[in-house]
């Protein structure tokens, strides 16, 4: 199953240590795409750092808000070189209902 999950919370709200709790059930059964959004976008940046978060990125597909960099004044040079940039949400949407089974929101 390939399953995606949109964050929209930053690593300093209650909503991320959910997303990271539950998306540690999926992590080594299925396919995983994680959608960066609003403050979601913190998490892309290198200078962060959280150990369940790195394992869950290296074994994802992991798509940043370009739009949402910049609303929060994130450069491009901040962000992992592996992420994949989108700046139109229906880019996202049309990725989401294209390739995942199911759809997990925080």
């Amino acid at each position: 199953m390939h399953i995606g999950f949109i964050l929209t919370k930053s690593p300093s709200e209650q909503g991320f240590k959910t997303f990271i709790d539950y998306s540690q059930l999926y992590i080594n059964n299925d396919q995983i795409s994680i959608y960066l959004l609003g403050s979601g976008v913190y998490c892309a940046r290198k200078s962060y750092f959280n150990p369940d978060l790195e394992v869950l990125l290296k074994n994802s597909k992991v798509y940043v808000s370009s739009n949402d960099l910049k609303a929060r004044g994130i450069e491009d040079e901040e962000i992992n070189e592996e992420f994949i940039m989108f700046s139109q949400y229906d880019d996202m949407i049309i990725d989401i209902m294209e390739n995942s089974n199911q759809i997990v929101s925080f």
